[in-house]
Order: structure tokens, then sequence, then C-alpha cells
């Protein structure tokens, strides 16, 4: 194949740009949950429900940008001869030059970025645990609900538990 013409031109042009903005977007998310995670580690929690808000901005543009990839790749597909539902890698395989490096060069990106994402989010959602359980075991000593020899069930919750109580828990 001597090169793409302009029109395989545009249309790998336009995926690319798609795949560009899931880029930053991923960025722009790896980011926020970073923040996320100082203001965990320190306590900030005041800030937790902006934080939380902002990630949730950035999951609706992401959605937006993975439909409009989508919509980009249709004519990709068409033009290589390939199914609509073909993964990236696919698509870069059957991409003529210089199109098939960058198409991998996004798909590496894209792996990576997702990779630290998922990272990410599990150590928030530990930590929250974590702070969670310390907090209601901190309130459980305050109504003196909780015994030295606490114990805890097989789902990880504590087992047991009543007493007297600082605070009168009945409505």
């Amino acid at each position: 194949m001597t090169g793409p013409s302009d029109a395989a031109t545009t249309v790998l042009s336009n995926l690319s740009a798609g795949l560009w903005r899931i880029q930053e977007l991923l960025e722009l998310l790896t980011y926020r949950l970073e923040v996320q995670h100082v203001l965990i580690e320190t306590g900030r929690t005041r800030w937790m429900g902006r934080s939380t808000r902002e990630i949730e901005v950035v999951i609706g543009e992401m959605r937006e940008a993975e439909l409009m990839r989508s919509v980009d790749a249709g004519p990709v597909c068409e033009l290589l001869g390939l199914p609509e539902d073909t993964p990236l890698s696919e698509i870069a395989s059957a991409a003529p030059p210089p199109w098939d490096d960058v198409l991998d060069e996004h798909r590496d990106a894209l792996t990576k970025a997702t990779q630290e994402l998922s990272r990410l989010s599990r150590s928030n959602s530990a930590m929250l645990e974590a702070s969670y359980r310390a907090v209601q075991e901190t309130l459980d000593r305050f109504n003196h609900t909780s015994q030295d020899s606490t114990t805890y069930t097989a789902t990880g919750a504590r087992a047991g538990g009543s007493g007297r109580h600082l605070f009168d828990q009945k409505s």
C-alpha cells in the first residue's frame, strides 16, 4: 500500500483525536483520584464531597468521549473491512502506516492509564473502608458498645455489642 487516501487519513485522524481526548480524560481522572487519595490520607474530609463530584464529572465526560470514539471507529472499521466492534489492537494491525503505530501507541497508553486508575481506585476504596471502620469503632467506644474481646463476622462486620450508650438512641 502506498499510503492512505485523503478519506482514510481523515477517518484515522478523527479516531486518533478521539483517543487523545480519552487519554487526556484518563489523566485528569488520575489526578482527581490522587487528590482524593491525599484527602483521605490526611483526613481532610471537608473536601471529599467536592472531590467525589469532580470525579463524577470526569467520568461523565469519559462516557461521552467513549461514545464519540465508538462513532469515530465505525468509518475506520468500514474502511479497513473490519466489523464495527473490532478492538483497537486489531484496528491498529489492519491500519496502514503510520497509523498502525499511532493506534498501537494509543492502545498502550490507554492500557497503562486504566491500570493506574484501577490501582488508585482500589487503594482509595480500601482507605475509605478503613477510615469508616475506625470511625465506627470510635463511636462504639463512645457508646460503650466496644469490648476488649471484640470479634468480627466472616464479612468483616463487628459481632455483638449492646450495652450502655452515651447518647440516647431511641427515637
